[in-house]
């Protein structure tokens, strides 16, 4: 679960440092600063890419830290159709989840039970399921 919190807290720092670079660069619109014109888009421009970073990617983690903290995740079966190069997310039947990329040894074709956070699809476990073998 560590890693859950450093990814949370990487975005959070992100997303901190792109608002100090649109303060600045608003800062410097107001007071006339800018040598060409086209720079005064600059605010704009980091304002969208700043929104996009909160909406997509801060927004959900924090909104999950009350399912981590709890313990309460929710729970897909399927198969891995796909899985990153960087194996930090996976595709299991259409959904996307983040996983540990350090702690992740399955492969595409595998059938899992995925345990995840409900906002961020981040994947707190994923274990192969397991068929019931009929008895005779």
């Amino acid at each position: 679960m560590s890693y859950f919190w450093a990814n949370l807290g990487a975005h959070l720092l992100i997303s901190l440092l792109l608002l100090i670079v649109f303060l600045k660069a608003a800062k410097n619109t107001q007071q006339n600063r800018w040598s060409r014109g086209f720079l005064y888009l600059i605010p704009v421009v980091l304002m969208i890419i700043l929104l996009v970073q909160l909406a997509v990617f801060s927004i959900p983690r924090v909104l999950d830290t009350t399912c981590v903290l709890r313990s309460t995740y929710h729970v897909h079966t399927g198969t891995i159709e796909k899985i990153n190069y960087f194996k930090n997310h996976i595709t299991v039947d259409g959904k996307t989840f983040y996983v540990n990329p350090f702690d992740f040894e399955l492969n595409e074709g595998d059938e899992v039970v995925v345990k995840y956070t409900p906002y961020a699809h981040y994947a707190y476990s994923m274990e192969l399921a397991v068929e019931d073998e009929p008895e005779s």
